[in-house]
C-alpha cells in the first residue's frame, strides 16, 4: 500500500489491503473490525457509529434497555402524569414513528435517527404541527429514558428547538357554503351534525367528538368544551345551534353527543370502520373520505359531459374540518354578533393575535365595529351547575 495512501485513513482506522479496518479500545479490550469499505468518508462514519454501539453496551451492560422495554415502562409512569387524551396522541405518534425505532436500543437513537424520523414524514405530507407532535412524544420517552439513567442527551428535543421545525401556520381557508353542503350530503348520521356543529360553534374536532350529554346545556344556550392543553371553556349557542343539538338524538350506549351506532360485523373503508357505537373514531379521515366522495363524484359528472361534448370546470374546492372553525370566526365578527375579545373566548384563544387573523377578511366597516366593540362575554357568563369556569 503506497505510503501517502496510508496516511488518508480516518483516526481510529487502518488499511488492510484496498479495505479501511476500525481499531480502538474500550474498557480495556481492544476492538478490531473491517468497515466494509476503502471509502475514508464512510468508513469514519462507520468507525464512529460501532464506537458508540460499543461504548454504549459497556457503558449499561446488562441494564441496557431496548426501545420496546423503555416505552412500556415510559407508558406504565405517563399514564398516571397526563390526560387520557394526551395520552392516546402520544401513544398514536410513537405507533406511527415505530418502524424507525424497532430493534434498537433506547441509548441507540441518534441525531441520525431523529432525522430519518423528519424526513419521512415529510415525504409523506404530514404538516411541520404534525412532525413537532410525534417529536414531542419521541422525546417524552427519550426524557423518561434520560431521568432513568439509560440514555444520555435527548436529540429529539433538540431537533424541535431548531429552526428548521419552528411549526409554521397553514393559510386560513373559507370553504364556501355550496362545498360544505356537498361534503354534508355525503356524510351518514349525525357525522352531519357534528361538520354543522362545527361551523355553528367555532369548536375543533377533538372539542366536539369528545362533546358529552352532560356538557351540553341548551336552557342556558351553552355547551363546555375540552380544549388544548385540557382547558376548559364554555361556548355560547346561537338559535340554529340550539336547534341543531336539540335535533340530535341520544345513544345509552355512550355518552358521546356525536355518537357512530357502529358498522356491526359489516366490512367498511378503514377508516369509516368502527365496530362498537361510541364518539367518532378517525374524525379527521372521516372527513377526508367524504371529500374525496364528493371530488369522485364531480369528476362522474364532468367525464359524462364531456361524452355530451361539454366542457364543465370542477368547481369543489376542497378544505379540512378545521376550516370550518375559521368559516365560523369570520361569520361571527361579520354578523356582529360580538366583538374581537369575544370572539377570543369563544374559541379559546390564549392570545388575541391569534384572533385578529381574521380581521382581514372583513371590510372596513366590518373591521372598526369588531375591534371597536366592548367585551361582553370574556367573564364566560354562560355556567353550568357547579361549574367554576376552570
Amino acid at each position: 500500500m503506497p505510503a501517502d495512501r496510508k496516511k488518508q485513513a480516518p483516526e481510529g482506522c487502518y488499511w488492510r489491503g484496498e479495505v479501511l479496518w476500525a481499531r480502538f479500545v474500550v474498557g480495556g479490550k481492544e476492538y478490531r473490525f473491517s468497515l466494509k469499505t476503502g471509502d475514508p468518508g464512510v468508513a469514519r462514519n462507520r468507525a464512529a457509529a460501532e464506537h458508540a454501539k460499543i461504548v454504549a453496551a459497556h457503558s449499561y451492560g446488562e441494564d441496557r434497555k431496548l426501545w420496546a422495554d423503555a416505552v412500556t415502562a415510559w407508558g406504565q409512569y405517563m399514564v398516571a402524569q397526563v390526560g387520557s387524551r394526551t395520552f392516546d396522541r402520544y401513544t398514536n405518534s410513537l405507533d406511527t414513528i415505530d418502524d424507525h425505532l424497532a430493534g434498537l436500543h433506547v441509548d441507540e437513537v441518534s441525531d441520525d435517527t431523529v432525522a430519518e424520523i423528519i424526513r419521512a414524514r415529510r415525504a409523506a405530507g404530514v404538516s411541520t404541527a404534525t412532525i413537532r407532535r410525534d417529536l414531542t412524544a419521541l422525546s417524552s420517552v427519550l426524557g423518561f429514558a434520560v431521568d432513568e439513567k439509560w440514555r444520555k442527551g435527548n436529540p429529539a428535543l433538540d431537533a424541535m428547538r431548531s429552526r428548521r421545525m419552528k411549526e409554521r401556520r397553514d393559510p386560513i381557508v373559507l370553504p364556501e357554503d355550496r362545498d360544505i353542503e356537498r361534503v354534508i350530503s355525503r356524510a351518514p348520521g349525525l357525522f352531519k351534525h357534528l361538520i354543522r356543529a362545527a361551523l355553528l360553534t367555532g369548536c375543533r374536532q377533538d372539542e366536539l367528538v369528545t362533546l358529552e350529554r352532560r356538557h351540553v346545556d341548551l336552557a342556558r344556550r351553552a355547551i363546555r368544551v375540552r380544549g388544548k392543553g385540557n382547558k376548559a371553556r364554555e361556548v355560547s349557542l346561537t338559535d340554529e345551534a340550539v336547534a341543531l343539538f336539540a335535533d340530535i338524538p341520544a345513544n345509552l350506549a355512550t355518552r358521546a353527543v356525536f355518537w357512530h351506532p357502529g358498522t356491526k360485523g359489516k366490512p367498511s373503508d378503514r377508516a369509516r370502520d368502527q365496530p362498537e357505537p361510541g364518539p367518532f373514531l378517525n374524525a379527521a379521515s372521516r372527513f377526508g373520505l367524504y371529500c374525496r366522495d364528493v371530488v369522485a363524484a364531480e369528476a362522474e359528472e364532468i367525464a359524462a359531459a364531456v361524452k355530451r361534448g361539454l366542457r364543465i370546470e370542477p368547481t369543489f374546492r376542497r378544505f379540512r374540518f378545521h376550516d370550518l372553525r375559521h368559516r365560523f370566526a369570520v361569520d361571527y365578527l361579520r354578523s356582529g354578533r360580538g366583538g374581537i375579545y369575544d370572539l377570543q373566548q369563544e374559541m379559546g384563544h390564549t392570545s388575541i393575535k391569534v384572533t385578529e387573523a381574521y380581521l382581514a377578511f372583513l371590510t372596513a366597516e366590518e373591521k372598526g365595529r369588531a375591534k371597536n366593540a366592548p367585551a361582553q362575554n370574556t367573564a364566560q357568563v354562560h355556567r353550568f351547575p357547579g361549574s367554576t369556569g376552570a
